[in-house]
């Protein structure tokens, strides 16, 4: 199996990573890396927050594995910090084949980080291990946690150059810096690719460390689903807030 940025699993034997170079030696760097993120209880998000609408949901499945890319929108005056996240996926007669409240799973899995007011922002878990055939999602984000800030750290991101590797398939490559003098740590990137206006396909990728300084960091994200000859879009953000 091509590796790609899974996010710890408690009950994983084997646990890897995307953000990749190579399928082995860079996805071995990170799963150490993400091997240290706080894990966490099993998660209820509770009531729907009213004041975010989820735009767009799609499951997605290749040879590799299956995902679900969300764009969601604040129609608040305030930026959202944490806001919980429950995805249900259902196979073709309603049954659900995966949930992402499990004990244990990162909270990148859990949770949108940042969305400001009144903006659109995309997430994606790429960690759908089903339990039969993907054909539909439920999403429901939660009331955040804490408000944002005045003001974000600011982290820049470059457009991504999408290539095909021949030992790990298709991946977004570019640049991450940290324009701010707040470091960033397990800066996750999500990527999404369209074509003829519908979400393709969709990718997480992992910085370990981003300093300030405005110091480039690599990024490699690849895909579930085929991002050939669509548009693809990267964000990153920001994980630590003050």
């Amino acid at each position: 199996m091509r590796a790609r940025f899974l996010a710890p699993l408690a009950i994983a034997s084997i646990l890897f990573l995307s953000a990749c170079q190579s399928t082995q030696s860079q996805s071995a760097a990170l799963e150490e890396a993400g091997g240290k993120l706080a894990k966490v209880d099993k998660v209820d998000v509770g009531a729907a927050n009213t004041k975010v609408d989820v735009q767009e949901k799609v499951v997605l499945s290749d040879v590799n594995g299956s995902a679900v890319a969300v764009v969601l929108k604040n129609n608040s005056d305030q930026g959202l910090a944490d806001a919980p996240i429950a995805v249900n996926v259902k196979d073709a007669k309603g049954k659900s084949v995966y949930k992402n409240n499990l004990a244990g799973v990162d909270p990148a899995l859990l949770t949108v980080p940042v969305i400001k007011a009144h903006d659109e922002v995309y997430w994606v878990n790429d960690q759908v291990l089903a339990t039969g055939t993907p054909k539909s999602v439920d999403v429901t984000v939660g009331e955040a946690k804490q408000q944002l800030p005045n003001e974000l750290p600011e982290i820049e991101v470059t457009k991504p150059v999408v290539k095909n590797d021949p030992t790990s398939g298709i991946e977004a490559t570019g640049f991450a810096s940290n324009k701010s003098d707040i470091e960033q740590t397990d800066l996750v990137l999500y990527a999404i690719a369209r074509k003829g206006g519908k979400i393709v396909a969709a990718g997480r990728g992992l910085i370990p460390k981003l300093k300030v300084g405005g110091k480039e960091e690599s990024y490699h994200i690849f895909f579930i689903g085929n991002p050939t000859g669509a548009d693809v879009t990267v964000i990153a953000p920001p994980v630590n807030l003050e």
